[in-house]
């Protein structure tokens, strides 16, 4: 095992990280997750840094602040599972789930979209009148992926399901939803909840990362030929599982690197040899396979 197998940067706020992702644009990585606190109360926002090593981080601030932002709208008081993503088409977009836990303009937990000319920003916020899972009541856990033919599609949760959806962003709307999973059932490693989506296409499949909480925290695999399905979850799952050096290990996604070697980026616990568990941020390669599988190769961190 690596005798480095966690991001730590302390200087940066990187070690109270959870959700994160990667953005690689150029020469540079580019990451951002879910500040703390995590299950109550508001943070400040989306925060984001940039490094070209992994090893040395640029904190590059909140570019989504909360006090920016006026009391009624729907998402202002907690952000979480941000994600960066490279259009193509001239813009920078940025997902994240949010909720507005006032009195006054209660909104439940739902997926923004905003927008920049730069991955560093300034980022429009399109999002302003009302979400983009407003129909589903409620949203989490968003994540952007462009098909070869350029259409942009929006994979999110809601209701105990999987979906994928087109995603027009000058609108801020969705249109010919997708189911991809629910839940699994009783027993199952997914039987409680999902969440967590990312969508690599690699060997003519598309693989959809997922996770669930029913076990602690874990992550599998669903598998097509089409973004419009038929979606399977491969029997193989959960991929990311505990091992001596981690557990409670989830919420990946994957980036491919300036080595043109893909990766996953995902939080856990650390298991510390004096018994004190703490959350950290861990990157390993991984190998999509042809049969519609993955190898996690975990010995194999960053640049190793």
């Amino acid at each position: 095992m690596s005798k480095k197998p966690h991001i730590i940067d302390e200087s940066a706020g990187l070690t109270t990280l959870r959700d994160p992702m990667i953005m690689v644009v150029g020469d540079t990585y580019y990451l951002t997750g879910t500040q703390a606190p995590y299950w109550e109360g508001p943070n400040a926002g989306v925060h984001m840094w940039s490094t070209k090593d992994m090893v040395h981080f640029t904190d590059l601030g909140n570019v989504i602040r909360r006090e920016d932002l006026p009391e009624e709208f729907w998402g202002r008081d907690r952000f979480w599972a941000p994600e960066l993503f490279d259009g193509h088409d001239g813009w920078y977009y940025l997902t994240f789930n949010a909720r507005n836990d006032s009195e006054e303009y209660p909104h439940f937990h739902a997926v923004g979209l905003a927008r920049a000319k730069h991955p560093e920003g300034p980022y429009e916020i399109l999002s302003k009148e009302k979400s983009v899972s407003e129909e589903f009541g409620s949203g989490n856990d968003a994540n952007l992926f462009r098909d070869e033919d350029g259409t942009l599609y929006i994979a999110f949760n809601a209701n105990r399901t999987m979906y994928i959806h087109k995603l027009d962003p000058e609108n801020t709307s969705i249109s010919d939803p997708v189911r991809v999973c629910g839940i699994g059932a009783e027993g199952e490693w997914d039987a409680i909840g999902v969440e967590g989506a990312c969508i690599v296409k690699r060997h003519d499949i598309y693989f959809y990362w997922y996770s669930s909480w029913t076990y602690g925290y874990n992550s599998g695999l669903l598998t097509a030929t089409s973004m419009q399905g038929p979606w399977t979850k491969h029997p193989d799952n959960p991929f990311l599982n505990a091992n001596d050096v981690w557990h409670l290990c989830g919420h990946n996604h994957t980036f491919t690197g300036l080595d043109g070697k893909d990766y996953i980026i995902f939080h856990a616990n650390l298991r510390e040899p004096d018994g004190d568990d703490v959350e950290r941020i861990f990157i390993r390669r991984v190998e999509y396979l042809p049969d519609g599988s993955a190898k996690i190769l975990e010995d194999k961190g960053f640049g190793e």
